[in-house]
């Protein structure tokens, strides 16, 4: 595989694109592609402390794997590392960006959680090895460069920071389920940690993500301004996509509205 550097306007969604939203994963075995729409393009964006991760390799059948993560915080990185060593066998590639401003605290901890996996995992000897790194982390705005951007187009098997033009309906189909899970996933019994992209919320787990939102006066948000928001709820309040706003306002809002 290689990266290549994109500066570009935003593009038209390509045939088999597949989203993957924050702390989800997804893994495209490249000899067996979903019969109802074959992924060919991989991509998640909005990260700023948070780092996408992108590892392609092989399974135990030598069937090529892909896979797309998008991880903040150290608990989803660590079940994240346990689903490679669960599919993967033999040489992987790791390509990684994210971890944007590098000062704040969250990029920090997510930084060194990824390279402490990484250096444990350079041993060829080991079922699953690290064989070649490339790494886009901690270089500055997120904002600038398309840093909070990354994907894989699985035709030509190049990863780039192309940016690509979404609305909060792509980014959370269900209208703030997918928000309220990355926010209260590791609070509720059990824990929702990291699900597989595409994976629908039981009725179940979001009658628990809603009532430990209203227990933590979610709705409140619909009263702050965009700057109260940002303050009280980004590690990066300076950095942020400017689609957060909306998308923590629309959680709210289903959580308002939930029955």
């Amino acid at each position: 595989m290689k990266y290549r550097f994109v500066d570009n306007a935003t593009i038209g969604l390509p045939d088999g694109f597949y989203y993957i939203p924050q702390d989800n994963y997804y893994i495209a075995n490249l000899n067996e592609p979903n019969p109802d729409k074959p992924a060919i393009h991989l991509y998640s964006d909005s990260a700023t402390s948070c780092i996408i991760v992108i590892v392609e390799g092989k399974d135990r059948k030598s069937n090529p794997l892909i896979a797309l993560t998008h991880l903040s915080r150290k608990e989803r990185f660590l079940r994240f590392f346990e689903i490679v060593g669960e599919n993967f066998h033999g040489p992987v590639s790791v390509f990684c960006q994210g971890a944007n401003p590098s000062f704040a605290a969250a990029s920090k901890e997510n930084s060194n959680t990824l390279l402490q996996w990484i250096c444990r995992h350079r041993k060829k000897q080991d079922a699953c090895y690290i064989e070649h790194v490339t790494l886009s982390m901690g270089l500055g705005d997120p904002q600038v460069d398309n840093r909070g951007c990354y994907g894989i187009d699985l035709n030509t098997m190049v990863v780039s920071n192309r940016r690509y033009a979404l609305t909060n309906q792509d980014r959370d189909p269900k209208g703030g389920v997918q928000t309220l899970f990355c926010v209260f996933g590791l609070e509720v019994e059990p824990k929702i940690v990291l699900p597989r992209a595409g994976q629908d919320f039981t009725d179940d787990q979001i009658k628990r993500l809603v009532d430990k939102a209203k227990s933590e006066n979610w709705t409140k948000i619909l009263y702050m301004t965009q700057e109260e928001v940002l303050n009280k709820y980004s590690s990066t309040p300076q950095y942020e996509a400017p689609w957060f706003y909306s998308t923590l306002r629309e959680s709210a809002l289903f959580v308002k509205n939930y029955k």
